[in-house]
């Protein structure tokens, strides 16, 4: 009992630090300090307790997105960065999404016992009718795409009609709702939505709209990192890789691809342009950030990236390959790009 009402008390006193007001330009931009301080953490230097100063100025700039209170608790668990109220939280605020992973945390036993805790005491507050709609668009969606060979000639209109419904149905919850977001609708509602766009990109050349997403994103309520990777998708699914076609945010998946031992990063697009649009949307990370972060995911396995893009053919040798072809396709100009090699 007394760990609870300890527990309790530092919720109720950490409260007023980490919910925001509503400023996501102020929240990207200390996501990014907080990222690209992550990526050069080491024993030697003091960059993890400026990474968690760092989150924490976000949390108190905008409510804060899961992936990022998942960050500040691993920094909290492994390294010790940052606080305990602040953790114990972000902890809270996870637990209501019912998104809190405690097993996740094992570098602390007491903590990670904490973190069951809090998990096991809090109420979810999505709403289950809304999740409950955007599974069944999901379901659809899926469902279609099964059945797809048993249709025949008739699949690519009836996946089409199938994708337009549920494009339909989505902005209509969007409307109903005014907000959907994390706290309401849980996660996944980001991932369903990416998924519809990007369907819908593939099966249609209607106009898609995009507008409502992107005024949620500068709302705050829609995470304008995942906007801008599924945005740029599209462009590419709409474009086709041999056309050229430039991304507004220098994302999609033409944008990187890993062959055998080599990254191969490809600006798709001007770059001066592309930051431009980043911070048109509210976003500090410039492409130079990203590429940083893409390198980290290289090296590492983490990076603060959408996609790391995987082109192996399954065998070295044809892998060796096709780097070695890819690599002097760079070399000789053929293709605007560079690329690391990792030893």
């Amino acid at each position: 009992m007394k760990r609870q009402l300890f527990i309790i008390l530092l919720l109720g006193t950490s409260v007023c630090l980490v919910l925001g007001q509503n400023n996501p330009k102020e929240y990207y931009k200390y996501i990014n300090e907080a990222e690209l301080a992550c990526l050069q953490m080491s024993d030697e230097n003091d960059l993890g307790q400026k990474a968690a100063r760092c989150y924490e100025k976000a949390f108190a700039a905008n409510r804060p997105f899961s992936k990022d209170l998942r960050q500040y608790l691993l920094l909290y668990s492994y390294n010790k960065q940052g606080r305990l109220d602040i953790a114990l939280e972000c902890a809270h605020i996870l637990a209501q999404r019912g998104m809190l992973w405690p097993k996740w945390y094992d570098a602390d036993t007491a903590f990670q016992r904490t973190l069951y805790l809090i998990k096991d005491t809090t109420r979810v507050i999505t709403d289950p009718e809304l999740v409950a709609a955007l599974d069944s668009l999901r379901a659809r969606d899926q469902r279609i795409r099964t059945c797809a060979r048993q249709l025949g000639d008739d699949a690519d209109k009836a996946m089409a009609e199938t994708d337009s419904i549920n494009m339909q149905s989505l902005v209509e919850l969007f409307q109903h709702y005014g907000h959907l977001n994390e706290d309401n609708a849980g996660e996944l509602y980001a991932n369903i939505t990416e998924l519809l766009f990007i369907h819908n990109s593939k099966t249609r050349t209607a106009e898609l709209p995009f507008d409502v997403v992107e005024k949620a994103v500068k709302e705050g309520t829609y995470d304008a990192r995942s906007y801008m990777d599924f945005y740029d998708e599209c462009l590419n699914w709409r474009c086709q890789a041999d056309t050229g076609c430039d991304t507004r945010y220098g994302l999609g998946f033409n944008s990187n691809i890993v062959i055998g031992n080599t990254l191969f990063i490809y600006p798709t697009g001007d770059v001066a342009e592309i930051n431009a649009n980043r911070k048109e949307l509210g976003v500090s990370e410039t492409y130079a950030d990203y590429e940083k972060k893409l390198q980290a995911a290289f090296f590492h396995g983490a990076g603060f990236v959408p996609r790391l893009n995987i082109g192996d053919f399954g065998d070295p040798e044809e892998d060796a390959a096709a780097a070695a072809e890819a690599r002097a396709e760079i070399d000789s100009g053929k293709y605007k790009g560079r690329y690391i090699i990792k030893q």
